[in-house]
């Protein structure tokens, strides 16, 4: 594994001021949806904006690519609804075919909304019920020219989550996307469950599983399974890293990333 000095470094000097500060004044502890790729129904808190990045190296069979940005911006107007900006990570791609030139450029960013359907505390649910929200989002097509799908690409996920015992929750997706492969459309179902826990007040982590029904126009379900730790700074910062595989060839397949999460 080689991630780029570069992008360790910048988020490291991104969290050495931030450590001590307290930006929004809020008691509650910052609740990101990274590192894991399940989104949970929480909202950020009403009239407070939420920062998240990271950085992911990629490695399928020859391919190796190293994505920086992966910034999500999130601002709540209210308790039921959260405005969302993906602005577009800028990637490297080495192909591993001998001769041929490596790919750079910025991918599609997306625009979203997040609604929250039911009561966010457990306690004012039925027994049982899980936390529900609806996540509405499009890409755009405003990419490179070798990144960019050049269609827009709308995604619909519903987000539940359950409080569990001994520190654990237990979060899933169910989703779709109208996506577009070489200007070919075809239609993508995913799914995700992500177990949750915390092992104190400062660290936590997540145990996940995801599949989608096919990547590609002509191609097949694919899996993944991984795993990563979150490390709370304060009550406005948190840094995560995680570590995942994909379970179909080819091989290897797996990939690696590192993140910081900020609230004002």
């Amino acid at each position: 594994m080689r991630i780029r000095p570069f992008a360790a470094a910048a988020l490291l000097a991104l969290a050495a001021p931030l450590a001590a500060q307290d930006f929004s004044g809020l008691k509650e502890p910052i609740n990101p949806d990274r590192p894991d790729f399940t989104n949970g129904p929480s909202l950020v808190a009403p009239g407070h904006l939420q920062i998240e990045t990271g950085y992911t190296y990629t490695r399928t069979g020859s391919e190796k690519t190293s994505s920086l940005g992966e910034v999500l911006l999130r601002y709540a107007f209210d308790d039921r609804w959260e405005a969302r900006l993906g602005l577009n990570s800028y990637d490297w791609i080495d192909t591993g075919v001998p001769g041929e030139r490596r790919i750079s450029g910025f991918e599609d960013p997306l625009v979203e909304v997040k609604i929250r359907l039911n009561d966010a505390e457990a306690e004012h649910r039925p027994h049982g019920v899980p936390a529900m929200g609806l996540l509405l989002n499009t890409t755009l097509p405003v990419g490179a020219r070798a990144l960019t799908a050049d269609v827009w690409q709308p995604t619909a996920t519903f987000a539940l989550h359950w409080d569990l015992p001994a520190e654990w929750s237990l979060e899933s997706n169910l989703g779709y996307t109208y996506a577009a492969d070489s200007g070919q459309r075809f239609g993508q179902l995913f799914a995700s469950a992500s177990a949750g826990f915390q092992l104190n007040e400062k660290w936590g982590g997540f145990l996940e599983g995801y599949v989608f029904s096919k990547e590609s126009a002509d191609g097949s379900a694919t899996h993944y399974a991984d795993t990563g730790l979150s490390y709370q700074v304060s009550n406005d910062l948190a840094l995560d890293v995680r570590v995942g595989v994909g379970l179909d060839k080819p091989h290897p397949n797996w990939f690696t990333g590192l993140g910081a999460s900020v609230r004002f």
